[in-house]
């Protein structure tokens, strides 16, 4: 087993180099309808409650008070627990140096505050979390292909929809899943110091929005391979399984500190139980109808915010493709048992269907979109005449879709920015 690569080759730091290009456009593009204002004159966003309602925890956090007591209070016991603790302590930092320089003329400028806050806690994390999540696949050795798929996961009109709409935590837990991912891979079966890592990403993804908990295959899967190719003793595997479960707990018990006090504590239980109900029932106020189970009444959301049916079930063999035809690290054996899971429980068990409760998700099952044509090509000069035909049409077939998806991704992106932009000026 090749050990980890210390530094990087001049073909994978050009690559680099692109799509830190490419992230500071599309950082740029999303500024225009992030600073605009919502009718009637209001700074948050006209598609959704969430700003409204957690913003002022924010102001909160920051207004400090008259003690240390008070400070305390306000910097830890923040009050709304539908997300962790993190999401509200980071959007906080974002926004301390503005606080410490303008004072309490800081409070009066919320236009600029929910910018700064849709940008950095929102569209940076996003990016950041796609480029590693395109590391993980390509360790980008071809620029090209990084490009690529770097590209099609920035333009599908769910990721453009939720950088445009709101400040919300999914961009940060998602930062959290991609890191995880990444460590597992660089700890390379050893269950090492990476290993340890992994299971501190993996708590930062509990502590902030619970998705963490989709790790529950994957872990577990990683450790056998491990013993598997490592040749570990059962006592060590368990061992490492406990570990790993400690940092998880230790991780989110010290970055959620309002968990320290019996009254918040009680308070986020009453909470999440309440979310899980919402969860499998739906809301009370709209039509029972349309929280059915079920994937045919998923179809509207994953169609217009992801993809035809028919590219979502390409995207599922192409990864399937992808695990029986690697060698060594096996990215997409991860993948899938993070994206088949999780879609699984969303079709079959959500009842609500905004796009953001499935998009964790299927975005990483795009970074395999070009599983099968990579397979065909490290085969062609193997091929038959005849099979070079037949995996001619199939390149060209997967070709087409691909370019199909493009058009519509970017075609839904224009439409939304352009409507984001007439209803918000």
């Amino acid at each position: 087993m090749g050990s980890c690569q210390r530094t990087m080759t001049r073909q994978q730091k050009i690559t680099l180099w692109v799509l830190i290009v490419v992230a500071l456009v599309y950082f740029i593009i999303m500024i225009f309808p992030n600073s605009s204002s919502s009718e009637g004159g209001s700074v948050f966003s006209i598609f959704s409650d969430d700003e409204f309602i957690t913003y002022p925890y924010v102001e909160k956090m920051l207004r400090g008070g008259s003690d240390i007591h008070e400070t305390w209070g306000n910097l830890i016991i923040y009050g709304d627990y539908h997300y962790g603790y993190p999401f509200y302590f980071i959007s906080m930092l974002v926004l301390l140096p503005r606080r410490l320089i303008m004072g309490d003329a800081f409070f009066a400028d919320r236009t600029t505050n929910i910018v700064i806050l849709r940008q950095m806690v929102n569209v940076v994390p996003f990016l950041l979390s796609t480029g590693i999540l395109v590391y993980y696949k390509t360790k980008f050795r071809s620029t090209l292909k990084s490009i690529f798929l770097f590209i099609l996961i920035l333009i599908i009109p769910s990721a453009v929809r939720s950088n445009i709409w709101w400040w919300h935590p999914d961009s940060l837990t998602f930062l959290f899943i991609a890191l995880t991912f990444l460590f597992l891979q660089k700890d390379e079966y050893r269950l090492g110091k990476y290993f340890s890592w992994a299971a501190v990403a993996c708590g930062m993804a509990v502590a902030t929005k619970l998705l963490g908990l989709f790790f529950f295959l994957t872990i577990p899967l990683y450790m056998l391979i491990a013993r598997t190719k490592m040749d570990f003793a059962w006592k060590k595997i368990l061992k490492k399984a406990f570990l790993f479960v400690l940092i998880m707990f230790v991780v989110v018990v010290l970055v959620n500190p309002f968990m320290w006090y019996e009254i918040p504590r009680n308070e986020m239980l009453e909470i999440q139980r309440f979310k899980q109900v919402e969860l499998q029932e739906g809301y009370t106020h709209d039509d029972p109808y349309y929280y059915q189970k079920g994937p045919a009444f998923w179809e509207w959301t994953l169609s217009t915010w992801f993809g035809s049916p028919v590219f979502i079930c390409f995207l599922m063999v192409s990864m399937l493709v992808g695990i029986v035809s690697t060698k060594g690290f096996n990215e997409n054996i991860y993948l899938a048992s993070w994206v088949i899971p999780f879609t699984l429980y969303a079709l079959f068990l959500v009842a609500p269907k905004p796009d953001h409760y499935i998009y964790p998700a299927l975005v990483p099952a795009y970074l395999t979109a070009l599983d099968i044509p990579d397979y065909i090509l490290q085969r062609w000069k193997t091929l038959p005449t005849l099979q070079k035909y037949v995996a001619g049409l199939l390149i060209i077939a997967v070709a087409f879709l691909l370019c199909q998806q493009v058009v519509f991704s970017l075609t839904a992106d224009i439409s939304l920015y352009q409507q984001y932009l007439v209803q918000n000026m």
